[in-house]
């Protein structure tokens, strides 16, 4: 595997970790110092509009500036926004609404910095090691996911938030002296034409996810998926404990470890896998889709709780599978660098606001019909990938024949 492809894997894993502290720090410290649900609750619906919007206009600054750059410049305005967060946080408990502002350039950046991050994986791993890189961002990922998520909260709750915050700040300059280090790696990425800025160039992503009818089927899988997945949010699987499985919010936890658990489980079996599920991109999309229906539904006729465990472990390798997969998939698409960029942001864009509206349907669902409805239903969305992950093979497939036309 390319040497370059290993300080971008330790940026990856530090920014999951620091995104972590970050989110547990914020919500605990807005929720601890107000005692309100309502403005804890406005720190995530900030950070999904900003990172909307941020979605729209990233294609304008990469049609403008420089790659690496841009990233390098992303990566300093994070670093120097978190400093002076932790600098004045215990002075904000009275100006709750600069912390606000606070989260708002945060989350700017982010929604600039990670589709822009997403586009070197492929350029950086070629060829099968694509599929084991993929695997091993994603089982990087969890992991620094479930044992951040553990480890903040000890930290919290022993030295308190403005002392914990801190340490995701410590890994925000280290993430800047990596992608400094890394900026020789994107110098020759291509670049636009520095021509005059227009918003029709936001428009290219939608463009292009429209036109290729590979990318169309992924961007549809993507949103049955991200539709599916927002069930997995707090309030759903809360409601799920209590209401079919007459349990508290102990098991509640416990449910969300076993998830962990499974995805953890997953991403090794995927990387064991790897070369397997780059030979068989289609098959592992769409048996991983049916499985996971399969298992979702289940989960949401279960009512014995020891079962609920055991289902939520085993969803977490095939789902990964099926990520991995998919992610190779798209990574395979071929697409201009620059342009891939803007497909990317654009995927970002939708997804998000995909979520965001399913979140609030779901909840609408789960009061009006009960909580199991809510898991079937998600469980028919992983049927509807599953179809769209035959149609992209139908596609792959007169791909060939005309490619293999062309070439007699």
């Amino acid at each position: 595997m390319n040497i370059a492809f290993y300080p971008y894997w330790a940026v990856k894993t530090l920014l999951s970790l620091i995104n972590v502290i970050y989110i547990m720090v914020i919500t605990t410290f807005i929720y601890g110092h107000t005692g309100s649900v309502l403005y804890a609750a406005m720190f995530p619906l900030i950070q999904i509009i900003a990172r909307i919007i941020a979605g729209f206009t990233l294609p304008l600054l990469v049609n403008r500036f420089a790659y690496s750059k841009l990233l390098i410049s992303i990566s300093i305005a994070k670093t120097f926004t978190m400093t002076c967060i932790a600098i004045s946080l215990n002075h904000l408990i009275s100006q709750l609404p600069l912390l606000l502002i606070g989260v708002v350039i945060l989350s700017f950046l982010d929604g600039w910095e990670s589709p822009l991050l997403n586009t070197l994986t492929p350029r950086l791993v070629q060829g099968e090691d694509l599929e084991k890189a993929d695997s091993l961002l994603s089982f990087s990922n969890q992991t620094v996911t479930i044992v951040g998520y553990a480890m903040t909260g000890f930290a919290v709750m022993n030295w308190g938030a403005s002392q914990t915050f801190w340490a995701a700040v410590s890994l925000s300059w280290a993430v800047l002296i990596f992608m400094i280090a890394m900026g020789s790696l994107t110098r020759n990425v291509e670049q636009p034409q520095k021509s005059a800025v227009s918003w029709n160039v936001s428009r290219e992503g939608w463009s292009m996810i429209w036109k290729n009818p590979s990318l169309r089927w992924i961007t549809l899988m993507d949103i049955a998926q991200a539709m599916a997945g927002s069930i997995w949010f707090g309030a759903v699987t809360l409601a799920f404990a209590k209401e079919a499985l007459e349990r508290g919010e102990g098991w509640w936890g416990l449910m969300n470890s076993s998830y962990a658990t499974g995805t953890m489980l997953g991403g090794i079996l995927a990387l064991a896998l790897a070369k397997w599920i780059q030979k068989h991109l289609i098959a592992s999309m769409t048996m991983g889709s049916l499985l996971f229906s399969l298992l979702t539904i289940a989960y949401g006729l279960n009512s014995l709780p020891w079962l609920a465990l055991v289902l939520c472990i085993l969803m977490g390798p095939v789902n990964q599978i099926r990520a991995a997969a998919q992610q190779t998939a798209l990574q395979s698409i071929i697409v201009p660098a620059l342009s891939l960029t803007k497909v990317y942001a654009t995927r970002g864009v939708l997804i998000s606001t995909v979520m965001s509206v399913s979140i609030v349907i779901f909840g609408l669902v789960a009061d009006q019909m009960g909580v199991r409805w809510v898991y079937l239903i998600s469980g028919a969305l992983f049927i509807v990938s599953a179809i769209c992950s035959l149609s992209l093979s139908r596609v792959h497939r007169s791909e060939h024949i005309i490619k293999h036309t062309r070439n007699m």
